[in-house]
């Protein structure tokens, strides 16, 4: 056909469609990457034995109908050992999620979990309020079986907002007590007992070689009855004889006798007592430089532990630092977990963490201790820095003034999605880190810390962490008395309070940010404040209320020369005629997008495109304003904004219902319906209703 060519230096991207002529519409659905299914049970034991007869309990449970499985005992027992190894012998297609409660971040709130458990789903941006994720959890889980392992929970609170829907799913919670109070949710309880002591010989011979357990049968029952028949001692006192062929059963014994806690203490707690009685014979039998890491990694208020992380912290070539952490995970000190983002990841068990840190506090004088977590700190802000720089550019205006040792000249990121996964990474640690450093006295590493966090804040919207962080690193910088770092903290935490629900606090924080920047004489940082106030009254149903602190900001910002903050509050001013005035509205965002457009702002004059468009539909000009709806829905989906691409599809639908074209309508609600679904329930439950006809 003449005339429908394409030639010379042309690129094409994306869905593309060549023809001659085109009658109708033409609709294409872009399908999404499917994401791989959840699996993240840890790996199963190496050594685990025997326990047939408490798995055939869980199975005798399960078969009689119950979905929740508390398994308690003491520490070391090997909880968390058979709960992995029940659930991963039983199919669940619908994935396997995993917490531990445990950790170092303590406490961990159901929230936290919920958003982790959902975004692994593909919900990339879950709503903020608890009861809004719980509703979602259970939706999401409604028509999949899965498996939850909820490790070391300490009072039914934590587990309840936790349990799928599913019928055939399973949850199992471990514990050191029974946590009676889940009885009411249909829970089962496991007491876990010390293992028989023919399983004990046979987990100390898997380790140590079984002609060597063999060979001193009588050793083999006197060493298993010393650790108590408790798996964690028993390990640890297998993998010291397998490493030490040297040493006999009887003397790895006689040195555990020697070595006892005082009798009150064994009387009080026998398993700890044997527990770090293995944990010492481990500890001293290592050489100079791995002890030093074991008992600095016990100074680190984080969870997981990566080589690069080591090598900061204890000032070692990267090779060495790998070595470290290899010789700990021999020793079983060390436990390997699942690599993330390529790199090697490992976490100290339970029973070595405080034992690591009271070793720190017997050896390490308080000014090297001091320096090890001064490290750490220098090191997430040196690399979350880089992460900043790269993801959100425009953000990072306050670093280079506060930052004492600047990051690497090279940036460790390839890509955003690397920088993305290293923030989300250490997004468990954040909390703990802070409040570390700001029991310290590090101000000056505190609020910058929380600045550079910016990104994972945007993109994954973790309302809990986002308010908690910038309320200790807004107190950080007031202690400074950095102006500027005071308004910063106030002006991006209140973002984060609007989003999460909590308007009043992001009013009072927009308030005191207005004020502090008037002082200070900051037009920019005074017309971002009234933005904030304008948006906060508007999204809170007070339109008039939030017309002048609009109309104030776009005088600011254009006498002092700043068009894309007036074109941003002037999307915010149309949104507002919408209802009342559409012809008004239309020129406004007519004016943003152009204005947007000539300070090359893609994003936000595609939301004015799209926003003019759903304009132009209202006053009568369908045809028109969906083109131009279309035009803009695709640079949001290339921009990947969820919810003004929901926003954009639901106008669509819109559209086309008025138009009568009911097909393309109930499309557009439905696949607007998917994507509020994971942000916004209430809101995909209302385009349901509009898909529906109702």
């Amino acid at each position: 056909m003449s005339g429908n060519q394409i030639g010379g230096q042309a690129r094409l991207t994306g869905f593309t469609v060549q023809a001659g002529r085109i009658y109708g519409g033409v609709h294409h659905h872009v399908s999404a990457v499917p994401l791989p299914i959840p699996r993240q049970l840890p790996p199963c034991a190496r050594h685990f034995t025997d326990r047939e007869a408490d798995r055939r309990a869980l199975d005798d449970a399960r078969d009689a109908g119950a979905r929740l499985h508390v398994i308690s005992g003491i520490g070391g027992v090997g909880k968390s050992a058979l709960a992995v190894r029940w659930l991963l012998d039983s199919a669940y297609d619908g994935g396997q999620l995993y917490v531990d409660l445990s950790g170092p971040e303590q406490p961990i709130r159901p929230e936290a979990v919920l958003r982790r458990w959902l975004r692994a789903f593909g919900i990339d941006r879950p709503p903020a309020q608890l009861g809004e994720l719980t509703g979602l959890w259970r939706s999401v889980t409604a028509s999949r079986s899965v498996a939850v392992l909820i490790d070391g929970a300490t009072d039914a609170g934590q587990v309840r907002p936790l349990l799928p829907a599913a019928e055939d799913s399973s949850t199992v919670v471990t514990s050191r007590s029974a946590l009676a109070d889940l009885a009411v949710d249909g829970a089962v309880c496991h007491p876990l007992r010390p293992l028989a002591q023919q399983a004990a010989i046979q987990l100390l011979a898997s380790l140590a070689g079984q002609d060597r357990i063999e060979a001193a049968p009588l050793d083999a029952a006197r060493l298993a009855d010393r650790c108590f028949r408790l798996p964690l001692p028993l390990v640890l006192v297998g993998a010291r004889l397998a490493s030490r062929p040297q040493h006999s059963v009887a003397a790895i014994t006689d040195a555990l006798a020697h070595r006892g806690l005082p009798a009150d203490t064994y009387r009080e707690d026998p398993a700890r007592m044997i527990t770090n009685t293995a944990l010492d014979g481990a500890y001293q039998e290592l050489e100079e430089e791995a002890q030093r890491i074991y008992r600095w990694l016990g100074l680190l208020p984080t969870g997981d532990v990566y080589p690069d992380l080591t090598a900061a912290v204890c000032e070692l070539p990267p090779a060495r630092a790998v070595r470290g952490l290899e010789i700990l995970a021999e020793e079983q000190l060390l436990e390997p977990l699942a690599e993330r983002g390529g790199r090697a990841r490992y976490r100290l068990i339970p029973a070595a963490r405080d034992h690591a840190r009271q070793l720190a506090l017997q050896h390490d004088p308080e000014e090297e201790r001091v320096l090890r977590l001064r490290r750490l700190c220098e090191w997430m802000l040196a690399i979350s820095t880089q992460a900043q720089l790269r993801l959100t550019p425009a953000q990072a205006t306050l670093w280079q003034s506060t930052v004492t040792e600047l990051p690497p000249d090279q940036a460790p990121f390839h890509d955003d999605g690397e920088a993305l996964a290293w923030l989300e990474s250490h997004e468990g640690n954040l909390l703990e880190v802070l409040r570390a450093a700001k029991a310290a006295g590090w101000d000056d590493l505190v609020w910058p810390l929380v600045d550079t966090f910016w990104p994972l804040f945007l993109r994954r919207h973790p309302y809990e962490l986002w308010a908690a962080a910038h309320e200790i690193g807004l107190g950080a910088a007031l202690r400074t008395g950095n102006a500027a770092a005071v308004r910063q903290m106030l002006l991006s935490g209140a973002i984060g309070l609007n989003a999460a629900g909590r308007v009043v606090d992001a009013i009072r924080w927009y308030g005191e940010a207005c004020d502090a920047a008037r002082d200070a004489g900051d037009l920019r940082d005074e017309g971002q404040a009234l933005l904030g106030l304008g948006s906060c009254h508007s999204d809170a149903g007070m339109p008039e209320q939030a017309r002048p602190f609009l109309t104030r900001a776009i005088a600011l910002w254009r006498s002092c020369g700043y068009p894309r903050g007036v074109a941003l509050a002037n999307i915010v001013l149309g949104e507002i005629d919408l209802a009342e005035a559409p012809g008004r509205a239309l020129e406004v965002f007519a004016e943003a997008r152009a204005d947007l457009l000539e300070v090359n702002d893609p994003y936000d004059a595609a939301r004015a495109l799209t926003l003019l468009g759903h304009a132009r539909v209202l006053t009568g000009d369908a045809e028109t304003g969906i083109r131009e709806m279309m035009s803009g829905l695709a640079a949001l989906a290339d921009a990947g904004s969820t919810r003004w691409q929901a926003r954009a599809l639901e106008w669509l639908g819109d559209a086309h219902r008025g138009t009568g074209d009911a097909v393309p309508a109930r499309e557009y609600y439905q696949q607007a319906e998917q994507l509020y679904e994971g942000m916004r329930p209430a809101d995909a439950e209302r385009v349901r209703a509009l898909a529906a006809g109702q």
